[in-house]
């Protein structure tokens, strides 16, 4: 072998370190580079998550009043009967408090719905000043069960005295 001169030696030292740079970029660089990338994709990940659970916190108050009026919605636990008897017993409590006449309330069956949903058909027949059944009517939106007025009819009883018939179709929700 013959001895190399000193720019020869310089190029074969350049391209030693260069191979070296390049094994070293493949082998450590390169690795540490993609774990990094993956990591601060998880960090941003993280941080994300953080943030929405951070928001929940701070509505944690308006969540859980939500929550509560939700609950109050799936309060109907039993029997079919049961549950029918609660919406009745509950119309019953409304109609009292709203000083309107039951003269009839009788259940119309029970339905099953798609998703686990049933719903309790009730008709009521009933007499009594417009604003009374207006009071009704109130006082089923802000029932602590799922009520629906289905079918409405109103009748003239009595002209003097602006008495009305009321005929209502009540549906009461239940979640299985």
């Amino acid at each position: 072998m013959r001895k190399l001169n000193n720019s020869e030696k310089i190029l074969a030292a350049a391209i030693g370190a260069m191979l070296i740079l390049l094994a070293l970029k493949i082998f450590v660089l390169g690795p540490i580079y993609d774990k990094t990338g993956i990591y601060s994709g998880e960090i941003e990940q993280a941080k994300l998550t953080i943030r929405k659970y951070m928001a929940l916190e701070h509505n944690r108050t308006e969540i859980l009043k939500a929550q509560k009026q939700i609950e109050g919605y799936s309060s109907l636990k039993g029997s079919d009967e049961d549950k029918s008897a609660m919406v009745m017993s509950k119309l019953e409590a409304e109609a009292r408090r709203s000083k309107l006449q039951i003269l009839d309330m009788n259940s119309a069956g029970v339905t099953k719905v798609k998703g686990g949903v049933t719903l309790y058909r009730i008709n009521l027949n009933a007499e009594g000043q417009l604003k009374d059944f207006l009071d009704f009517i109130a006082g089923i939106e802000g029932a602590n069960i799922l009520l629906q007025v289905e079918k409405i009819t109103l009748a003239v009883k009595d002209e003097t005295t602006g008495l009305l018939k009321i005929d209502v179709v009540i549906l009461g929700v239940a979640f299985a």
